[in-house]
Order: C-alpha cells, then structure tokens, then sequence
C-alpha cells in the first residue's frame, strides 16, 4: 500500500493500517504503532489539500509537488485545537480560570482526520463534549444547535464556542438509543425517530447537509473490493445499479445528515436528544433513511459475527422495519447500499466475517434497486 510505504520512509516504521477515509482529492489512512519511540496514532493525507500550518512530514515530488503529508496524533494540521482538547493538563488550566478544580478526564469519543472531533470533558461526574472543527466552522457549528432547538430538535445546548475551532454542549437527556432499541418496539422508535425528522425539516437554516454518500460511488466499491479479495467481482457488479439511481432527487431539505439509533436518545416514546447535529444541514431526505438502515444493519452484522446473536436479532428487526417504511424508491435503495459498502469497508480489517454479510445485503438490495 503506498500509504504505509510513505509512513515507513517518514519514520522508519511502516505502522499497521486501521482505516482509510476519503479526503480531497486522495484519502487520509489512519495506522498504529504499537512500540517505539513512534508508538502511537499516526496519518498520511494524500488529498493534496493545503493546510494552514505543517504539523508533521512533508512528501514532494521531484518538483516539489505535495505527494502526503504525515502527522502523529494529535497534531492534525486541519485542527488545531485537538491538541489542547486531549491534554488533561491545558484543559485543567482552563477549567481553574474558570474557577472550577479538580481534575479533568478527557477522552476522544470520534475523531475523523482533517474535519472534526468529539472529546468529553468529565469533571466532578459532569460531562461536556468539546467539538473541534476547523478554525472557522466553529460560528457555524453553534448556530445550526441553536436553529435546531428553536425549532423543538432537542440538540444540545451550546455552553461555549471559540473561532479557533472549538464548539463545547452539554450532556444529552434520555435513555440512550442502543438501549431504548432492546425495550422500545421497532414500529414504536421509528415512529419517534420519524416525528424528529418531520421537526428537522421546520429548522431554518441555508447551511449544506454533509455530502452526500452516493458523491464516492467508485470509491466505496473500489475500496470493498479491496478490502474482500475474494469477493472483488461481487462488489464490481454493483457499480452499474448504483450510478444509475444515486442521483439525487427532488429539492433539498433539511436531514441530520448522520442519521442513526447511536445519535439518538429517547424518553417516554419520544426523541428527547439528537447528537452531532454538526452534519445537519440542507440535503437528500433519502440519505437519512438509508444511513440508518445501513448502520443498523452493520450493527446486527457486527453483533452476529461476533456471537451476540440476542443483540444482533434486535438491531436486525429495526433495520428491517426501516427498510420496509423508508426503500421505497430505488435512489434510496442505491444510497443504503453505499452505507452498507462504507461499514463493510471498516468491517473487513477487524471483523471479515461482519463484511461479507454487508456485501450480501448490499447485493440482496442492489436486485431489488435494478427491477
């Protein structure tokens, strides 16, 4: 893989591959080294992207051309305040101006190279979630939170944001949607997941939606074909359906734009919080069905590879509800089938078993797309 053969020529180490997301005009592939004085998180951006400061190693061409840029977590060039977010010590500094003290627990819950992370702060038992984005998103950020509660989406209240790229809330109520899933009815929470879209779609707002899944057609079906070998001309065979009904149709609306049962929390039947509302914005109502029918059944998938079979049996039956509500339309069908790709890409390095169940279901919907 070039990317580990750059990261091996940048430190010596050619580090263990994890992941690999698409960024710019390449992609930014995320490795681990176990020992060393290298050990840790390290990345290679091949997106030939600019960047406001360098952070790390620089690549060039003979001519001088950027070929990558590598950088050790948490040094990513694009976010700059992920190095305080993460440092207990920067961040106790801060709490003490704040008259708070005590000691501050802070642990990175997602983190997606060059656009944005989540860390939660915990002091005293009380949690806060530190987003950071790129300098300059952070006024954005805050402002769709705030249309989103003005019109009844219950995000979370924003406690503080900063132009250098930070936006802090605070903790989300309610039962947490992964376990409201084993108490709740699966018409029930689709029933309350589809009052919230409904309540989205009032939101006043000019902001885009996060692209769309079906802009990386031949990404995602080059990449599980790679990431599946032996199953390459399975994933190839859905290329043709998928370019043909990804086209976006309709006028855009107000979506999540990241829709699915782990952003949400529930209380009395009710969506009582919605997380990363970060993605939200003006898009394809299509892509929010189908990013829940693909992370649900990527769940069920996961779960069931690994012997879990009582959770598995849950998630399956909310997928498969969804998918009997919201496939309605084979542009739907064509977009859940690319989430399906984009969770088995991530399945087939740790959990291979997990994947091929995702290309069986990307091919099993892909025939009912193509009737």
């Amino acid at each position: 893989m070039l990317e580990q053969r750059l990261l091996e020529k940048a430190i010596g180490v050619a580090g263990r591959l994890i992941a690999v997301e698409p960024f710019g005009e390449g992609s930014i592939a995320r490795f681990t080294v176990d020992s060393g004085e290298h050990a840790g998180e390290w990345f290679v951006d091949s997106s030939k992207q600019a960047v406001p400061v360098e952070t790390g190693f620089v690549i060039r061409s003979r001519d001088g051309v950027v070929v990558a840029r590598i950088w050790k977590h948490p040094l990513d060039p694009r976010l700059p305040a992920l190095r305080t977010a993460v440092d207990p010590e920067r961040i106790a500094r801060i709490s003490a101006a704040a008259d708070s003290s005590g000691p501050v627990e802070a642990k990175v819950l997602a983190y997606r190279p060059g656009r944005r992370a989540v860390v939660r702060l915990t002091q005293h038992g009380v949690h806060l979630f530190v987003k950071v984005v790129r300098p300059g998103e952070a006024e954005d950020l805050a402002a769709i939170h705030e249309a989103c509660r003005a019109a009844g989406v219950p995000a979370p209240e924003v406690a503080h944001w900063s132009p250098a790229g930070v936006v802090v809330v605070r903790d989300a109520t309610g039962t947490p949607g992964p376990v409201s899933a084993a108490r709740m009815p699966a018409g029930e929470l689709l029933d309350a997941v589809d009052a919230l879209r409904e309540r989205l779609l009032t939101v006043e707002t000019r902001r885009i939606a996060r692209a769309s899944v079906g802009s990386r057609v031949d990404w995602h079906v080059d990449r599980m074909a790679g990431g599946l070998p032996g199953r390459a001309s399975d994933a190839q065979r859905l290329l043709p359906a998928l370019l043909e009904h990804v086209r976006r149709e309709g006028p855009p609306r107000v979506v999540h734009g990241d829709l699915h049962i782990g952003q949400l929390f529930f209380d009395g039947g009710e969506v009582s919080s919605v997380i990363d509302v970060d993605t939200a914005g003006l898009g394809d109502p299509a892509d929010d069905s189908a990013a829940f029918i693909g992370h649900a059944t990527a769940s069920a998938a996961r779960n069931q590879a690994a012997g879990r079979d009582g959770d598995a049996a849950q998630l399956r039956a909310i997928a498969d509800a969804a998918a009997d509500r919201w496939l309605r339309d084979p542009h739907t069908t064509a977009l859940t089938v690319l989430h399906l790709l984009g969770h088995g890409i991530r399945a087939a390095e740790r959990a291979p078993g997990a994947a091929e169940l995702l290309l069986d279901r990307a091919l099993e919907l892909a025939r009912v797309a193509a009737r």
